[in-house]
């Protein structure tokens, strides 16, 4: 049997997180950590188009290659550090984080990606490293579903003279032949010229003709897709650390529509592995659910769906 494939197209990110108990922990992420090992407990072959310097640790290259995503020379820059972030989470101000860019790495380029052979692509930039010239080659390319999700988080960072990440003011971005995206709530209005909730996911799909608009908000999930508004509600978890739940979404609502083709399967798998993830109360990469518990949770969803026509 062939296996499905996704690539990822992030630069790795090593992060250190300050929970909400004033713990730091050090830890590999970014979205080519979390949606990679995501991917792979649906048994999705992974590709990454990413970028590291030498002081990424030999360990994390074991690790990843334990869990069958291989690193190669090929993305070694020489002249620029990982890309590493500072976190912290405030449990004062709705436990609200604090991102800090301590190094930044090398941007992938057209040739990073242009042999790579997938089912899908996932675009998740962690600060300026995809260009847009890269997305565009991209989505020409298309793999062999022609499936593309964009998560702009990346696109719409600056960082200020303290070294803290902070948005853009206004973000204009060539989305046409996207797929997928998902977008909180202030890159839903840098995409949309300051629109908010449904009508900017409305405008932003009749701008760029993008099939599934998932935009997430405090505890709620939303879908547009069809000319219907779904959304999902979930529950209050207590969770230390919700560093990467957006990239786990995004990848288990790929690899779910990629392998059964049903967008509200894929919306219900999405919501499921946060929920899972979250209930872990685990720090960094640690708490990436199993499949099991994401479709336990994604069955419940299923069934608890709210929708209207949009």
């Amino acid at each position: 049997m062939t296996s499905i494939k996704l690539a990822v197209v992030s630069n790795i990110v090593l992060d250190s997180i300050r929970d909400t108990e004033g713990i730091v922990t050090e830890s590999l992420g970014g979205p080519a950590g979390y949606c990679g090992l995501t991917a792979r407990r649906f048994s999705f072959d992974v590709s990454l188009a990413t970028k590291i310097g030498t002081d990424f640790p030999p360990a994390y290259k074991r690790f990843l290659l334990a869990e069958g995503i291989l690193l190669t020379d090929y993305q070694l820059s020489h002249d620029r550090d990982t890309t590493r972030f500072r976190l912290t989470s405030n449990r004062d101000n709705n436990n609200i984080r604090s991102l800090f860019l301590s190094s930044k790495c090398a941007q992938i380029t057209i040739d990073d990606i242009e042999k790579i052979e997938t089912d899908c692509w996932l675009v998740s930039p962690v600060i300026d490293e995809v260009p847009e010239d890269v997305l565009r080659a991209i989505i020409i390319h298309g793999g062999r579903s022609g499936f593309v999700m964009v998560d702009p988080q990346g696109y719409t960072r600056i960082v200020n003279s303290s070294g803290e990440i902070t948005s853009v003011n206004k973000l204009s971005l060539n989305l046409s032949g996207v797929s997928a995206i998902k977008a909180d709530k202030t890159e839903l209005a840098l995409l949309t010229g300051g629109l908010e909730g449904l009508p900017a996911m409305q405008h932003l799909q009749s701008r760029t003709g993008i099939k599934f608009v998932i935009s997430t908000e405090y505890r709620i999930i939303h879908l547009l897709y069809n000319g219907m508004h779904y959304w999902i509600q979930l529950k209050d978890i207590e969770s230390p650390d919700s560093t990467g739940v957006g990239d786990i979404l995004c990848s288990a609502f790929c690899c779910a529509y990629i392998k059964e083709n049903d967008p509200l399967w894929a919306f219900s798998f999405g919501a499921g592995a946060v929920r899972a993830a979250l209930e872990t109360r685990k720090i960094g990469l640690d708490k990436i659910p199993s499949k099991s518990k994401i479709e336990q949770s994604a069955s419940y969803y299923y069934n608890t769906i709210s929708f209207r026509r949009g």
